[in-house]
């Protein structure tokens, strides 16, 4: 595909990075010449300085012979103008990314603007973040097979029922239909795709498919100290701060919901905006305040103001305060090692969602959904098989998957009903199943290819 990028900030490069890794032919146009001096170093990709909302910029991007733009600019407005040029000067598909919900959310009107799909961050970012508070305990979630299906991570503790357990063992001591599948083990630094003989141990971070319906038992045997959400607190009356308290709103196991702004007229703003929250003009950082106000009750704290540092401060505080779980909006990359290493909390990375987003939209071969797990740039796709693919009637073991990939669940629906199976090495793949897939980034080209052969086209 020839492919090109407007914006080379961090979704930029990561996207830019990501795609032409997998032999996209790549452009990425941006005005800052010191974001395509980045590019420059370090991707093997055309970087243009100038303005994207330029036909003739675009023009030399050869955005005439596109098979796909994405717009990812800070500013909506750039990204919309993009969107309308490139459609115009003969562009077969754009994306646009809109921070603005009014837009994203009305696709009927961004089609006039050439826009054929649309990735909101903030939305996208806050439906992890409730996910998350709504399942204490994994410091990952994302959903599949028409969200009957679910990618949770989690951190094995020390001294849990899974603490030192070899996997062949693990169906021998509890029941197999709690389990789920173990897909991916990240030990350090390491990613690896466990196999029978592996065995886990406290500190290793987790990833399993299992359904909802199971979330409460393995919790258990990987966290039995965790308890129920109650009490939220939020900092920061931000975009994000203030979808995520809304949905938040419509969660109703969590009685008090606290919005902590130190801003007063953004904390008035919020107060009317929001229903069920209290809203609290004051700091987080002065102990008088987070006392008097209850604030170390909580049972989750969410950071979510702008500055990185500064929610990484706060959660710091809190968590002396004693709140057990954390959530820290960080829109770099340099906390994650830290966090990653000391289990202090989770972090999201609303850049990061969004390219996982904008992956899903633009991902060929009948690709239902993709997710990114963690900044390793290893996936989780689901793949809708069709009638026409290779794959029909073939047995999991004779697809010759890379080994660096595994068939971790299979959604298939029939005049029975529709069912959800662990899949097996005599698991035949039909027409219509869904097929969710976990592969490391060595074999995410390989997956794609195997998945978007046809019947009398392969060589």
């Amino acid at each position: 595909m020839r492919i090109v990028v407007i914006g080379a900030g961090v979704v930029g490069f990561h996207l830019a990075e990501r795609l032409s890794a997998e032999s996209h032919k790549m452009t990425i146009i941006d005005s800052n010449s010191e974001l395509i001096q980045r590019i420059d170093d370090r991707l093997n990709v055309q970087a243009i300085l100038g303005n994207a909302a330029s036909p003739r910029i675009l023009r030399q991007a050869k955005v005439d012979s596109a098979d796909l733009v994405i717009a990812v600019t800070d500013r909506d407005e750039t990204n919309i103008t993009v969107s309308l040029l490139a459609k115009h000067l003969g562009a077969a598909k754009c994306v646009v990314r809109l921070r603005n919900s009014e837009l994203s959310e009305n696709q009927q009107l961004m089609e006039k603007y050439g826009a054929d799909a649309t990735v909101n961050p903030i939305t996208v970012t806050a439906e992890k973040i409730q996910r998350l508070v709504q399942h204490p305990g994994a410091f990952d979630v994302s959903t599949f097979a028409e969200e009957k299906l679910y990618l949770w991570g989690y951190v094995i503790s020390e001294g849990s029922a899974l603490d030192g357990i070899v996997l062949k063992d693990l169906r021998k001591h509890h029941d197999p239909k709690k389990l789920g599948l173990i897909v991916a083990i990240f030990r350090g630094d390491d990613l690896m795709i466990p196999r029978g003989d592996d065995r886990l141990i406290a500190g290793d971070h987790i990833y399993v498919l299992m359904p909802e319906s199971q979330f409460e038992h393995f919790r258990e045997l990987v966290h039995p100290e965790t308890e129920n959400v109650d009490k939220v607190v939020i900092s920061g009356a931000t975009r994000l701060g203030l979808e995520v308290a809304r949905r938040i709103e419509e969660i109703r196991s969590i009685r008090t919901l606290v919005l902590v702004e130190k801003d007063r007229n953004a904390a008035e703003k919020a107060a009317d905006q929001l229903s069920r929250t209290l809203v609290l003009h004051g700091n987080i950082t002065d102990r008088d305040f987070l006392a008097e106000n209850e604030i170390g009750e909580a049972d989750y704290f969410l950071a979510l103001g702008t500055d990185d540092t500064e929610n990484l401060t706060n959660a710091m505080l809190i968590r002396k305060s004693g709140v057990r779980r954390v959530l820290v909006r960080s829109e770099n990359d340099q906390f994650l090692p830290v966090f990653h290493q000391t289990n202090f909390g989770e972090v999201i990375n609303p850049r990061r969602v969004t390219v996982s987003d904008i992956l899903r939209v633009i991902r060929r071969g009948n690709v239902v959904r993709v997710s990114q797990v963690g900044a390793s740039g290893a996936e989780v796709r689901e793949y809708e098989v069709t009638e026409n693919q290779l794959v029909v009637g073939k047995k999991i073991r004779d697809l010759n998957l890379p080994k660096a990939s595994i068939i971790g669940a299979i959604q298939r629906k029939s005049e029975q009903g529709e069912e959800i199976r662990t899949a097996g090495g005599d698991t035949e793949i039909l027409a219509g199943d869904h097929v969710i897939i976990f592969a490391l980034p060595d074999a995410v080209e390989a997956i794609e290819k195997l998945f978007t052969r046809r019947r009398g086209f392969l060589r």
